[in-house]
């Protein structure tokens, strides 16, 4: 048995295997030892996965973080960074680091992403007031829904007969809407 010093590069994952050249079981009567092969096993870490050169991590926001939007730090292989959350970002949303994930062993130079998920908590319990906030919320969102889809209702039906193959009767359709319209407006 002996020891060997040996080098582990950066980025490699499990399977990768290390060549020590001369580390190996002697070659007997005054020849060159032989070599030593390592086939490695990367430990998972409990913050990051890894994707090859990427990461991956998710990060935990309050729902009203992420109607809000603001910023928030965020843990990387170099430490923690902050990030902009975007205002509207959805469950599973992800923002994008680039150059903060591993370097590939083989491509000196080259770094891999960090890709940051968001989960979104949402409270378990709320307090009078906040119930009655999100009551008046939901409210007003039914209200502009409803508005916003009865307007869209025109354009997707116009949409739909401009698809189709009878798109000169959809275009006359389209010139009849016109008609009408100016006829009521003058």
């Amino acid at each position: 048995m002996k020891y060997a010093n040996v080098i582990i590069p950066a980025g490699v994952d499990s399977g990768d295997t290390i060549h020590v050249r001369e580390a190996g079981n002697s070659g007997g009567r005054g020849a060159i030892p032989g070599s030593l092969y390592i086939k490695l096993r990367v430990a998972s870490d409990p913050v990051f996965v890894r994707d090859g050169a990427d990461v991956h991590v998710d990060k935990k926001i309050s729902f009203t973080q992420a109607m809000l939007g603001g910023k928030i730090e965020v843990p990387t292989l170099d430490g923690k960074t902050e990030i902009k959350i975007p205002k509207g970002v959805q469950p599973g949303q992800v923002v994008v680091l680039r150059g903060k994930g591993l370097e590939l062993p083989n491509q000196a130079g080259y770094f891999g992403d960090q890709h940051v998920r968001f989960k979104i908590h949402f409270p378990l319990k709320v307090n009078e007031r906040q119930r009655a906030l999100l009551e008046d919320f939901a409210a007003e969102e039914a209200t502009k829904e409803q508005s916003f889809f009865a307007t869209g209702n025109w354009s997707e039906l116009i949409a739909e007969n401009m698809k189709s193959q009878n798109f000169m009767i959809g275009l006359g359709f389209v010139m009849l809407i016109y008609l009408m319209l100016s006829k009521t407006l003058s």
